[in-house]
Order: C-alpha cells, then sequence, then structure tokens
C-alpha cells in the first residue's frame, strides 16, 4: 500500500486595479470605490482583503491600497496599487466691476474694494491685489490685477480698472471792487491779487484781462478773470476797477494883480496858468475874488 497525498500550495491569483487618480470635489477627500478579486485553482471563493478597503474616504495625496487573497489552503497573494486624489480646479475668484472715483488730493484719491474667493477643497484660498485695497490711486486709470491660490498651489487670476478723475472746479478768490485816483491823462496803473485752490491741482492758473499791472483808464472798468486746473475745470468772476479824478488844478498867477479889487468881482491875470493831473496843462486866466476876499 501507499498513500497518495493531494496538496493546495498555490497561492490564488488577485487581481487588482491599476493606479485610481480621482478629483477632489471636497476639503475631506474622496469616497473611492473599487473591485479586487481572485481566482484559485482549489478554492472557488478565497478571501479578498483590502486596506483600506473599498468605499473609504481617501484625502488629498497617494495612498497605497495594500489588498491579500487567501485560499482556504492559507496560500496567500498579495498585491497594491494607489488612490491618488488631486487638486487641480483653480478657485473661484470675485472682484468688483471698474471703478470710478473723484479726486479728493493731488495725490489722486484712496480706493477700498473686496476681492474674495471660494474653492473645492480649500476652504480659504488667499486673495493677493495690486495694489491692494486702501491704496491711493493717481489721477487716471489704474489696472488692479488680483489673484487667488489655495492649498494645492492653483491660481485664478482677474484685474479691474480704478479710475480717479477731476471734475471738481476750482475756487476763484478775487479782490473786492477797487477805485483808485488817476494818476494821468491814461488813468492809473492797478495792481491786484487773484487766486484759486483746487482739489486735485495744486497750482491752478488764474488768468485776468486786463492783467494786473495794466493801466485803467479813466471810469468803471470791469476785469474778467478764468482759474483752470490741470483736469481743465474752470470757474470765473469779475470785479471792477474804477478810476476817478478828485484832484483839483494847481493854478499859478503870474500876471499883474491889481492893488484893490472889489468884493464879488473878477479880473483877468493873462499871465496865470494851470496843471491838472489827469488834463495836464489847462488855461486859468479868470480870477475870482470871493465875498470877504480884498487883494492889494
Amino acid at each position: 500500500t501507499f498513500n497518495v497525498t493531494v496538496q493546495d500550495t498555490t497561492a490564488p491569483v488577485l487581481t487588482l486595479p491599476a493606479d485610481i487618480i480621482l478629483e477632489a470635489t471636497g476639503p475631506a477627500g474622496e469616497v473611492v470605490n473599487f473591485t479586487v478579486t481572485a481566482t484559485d485553482i482549489a478554492d472557488p471563493a478565497p478571501v479578498v482583503a483590502c486596506v483600506p478597503p473599498s468605499g473609504s474616504t481617501f484625502l488629498l495625496g497617494t495612498t497605497p491600497v495594500n489588498c491579500t487573497a487567501t485560499d482556504f489552503s492559507g496560500n496567500v497573494a498579495a498585491g497594491s496599487f494607489t488612490v491618488t486624489v488631486q487638486d487641480t480646479t483653480a478657485p473661484i475668484l470675485t472682484i468688483p466691476g471698474n471703478m470710478t472715483l473723484e479726486a479728493t488730493s493731488p495725490a489722486g484719491a484712496v480706493a477700498a474694494f473686496a476681492a474674495t474667493a471660494t474653492d473645492i477643497v480649500d476652504p480659504a484660498p488667499v486673495v493677493a491685489c495690486v495694489p491692494p485695497s486702501g491704496s491711493t490711486f493717481p489721477l487716471g486709470i489704474t489696472t488692479v490685477n488680483c489673484t487667488a491660490t489655495d492649498f494645492s498651489g492653483n491660481v485664478a487670476n482677474g484685474s479691474f480698472t480704478v479710475t480717479v478723475q477731476d471734475t471738481t472746479d476750482p475756487v476763484l478768490t478775487l479782490p473786492a471792487d477797487i477805485t483808485v485816483e488817476a494818476t494821468s491823462g491814461a488813468g492809473a496803473v492797478v495792481n491786484f491779487t487773484a487766486t484759486a485752490l483746487d482739489i486735485a491741482d495744486p497750482a491752478p492758473v488764474v488768468v485776468c484781462t486786463p492783467a494786473s499791472g495794466s493801466t485803467f483808464p479813466l471810469g468803471v472798468n470791469t476785469v474778467f478773470c478764468i482759474a483752470t486746473d490741470a483736469s481743465g475745470n474752470t470757474d470765473t468772476g469779475t470785479f471792477t476797477i474804477t478810476v476817478q479824478d478828485t484832484t483839483a488844478p494847481v493854478i499859478t498867477l503870474l500876471g499883474v494883480t491889481p492893488t484893490v479889487v472889489k468884493v464879488n468881482s473878477t479880473y483877468t491875470d493873462a499871465g496865470a496858468t494851470a496843471f491838472d493831473i489827469v488834463d495836464g496843462d489847462i488855461t486859468a486866466w479868470i480870477v475870482t475874488v470871493n465875498p470877504v476876499d480884498t487883494m492889494v
């Protein structure tokens, strides 16, 4: 006699999926389902076990899955594959629309704005803008470039413009109406100061017609002034310069004066002359004696 022993020392054949790559849909990771099977010569249903098992939540990154197949004879087949949960989706960046501001100083205007971002995986993506909110923006159009970056390094970009304009007129300051005495037949030279202030332009241009230092003729003269800032905004105003002649002429008696003149009488001095600041040389040869005067 002899014994025939039939044994099973052959390990099962383990069938694993290929490495799995998934896109993350939330910050907690992804639930991954997979199928691992095994066949065996002797055991119609070898036991398959994987760690982590199918249906587990896999975190961001690459996780190895180790599997074994064991038949009823204790033969074991082992294998592994990887599950990679990745985040390649950029955040969603929300930026304001184009902004238009009025200048508040020669430097421009301070612009405050909010730029935000949401992300499927990262609950707080980092948002940065250049120039940042709260900066002083100069006159003109400035482009603000913003980025949102999640912890996986995905980046979303966006931009908007901040326009700082100056539509505010300067404030013109004029002197009060001026009255001067004539200094010649042409009138009088008059100097005056007209100034202007502006929110954005530190030195608006002031032009007056006639200009300060001009010779103004006798009578009432209207001076028109205009202040213009660098943005072309203007303010206008007028004032008057009155040139008057209230100075009496100066008489010089050069003729022969009679010894006695009756009260309320007149006499002629053929050599008398007169000069006036405005009229120049004038004829003055009729002299009136007042009732209480006596010329000797």
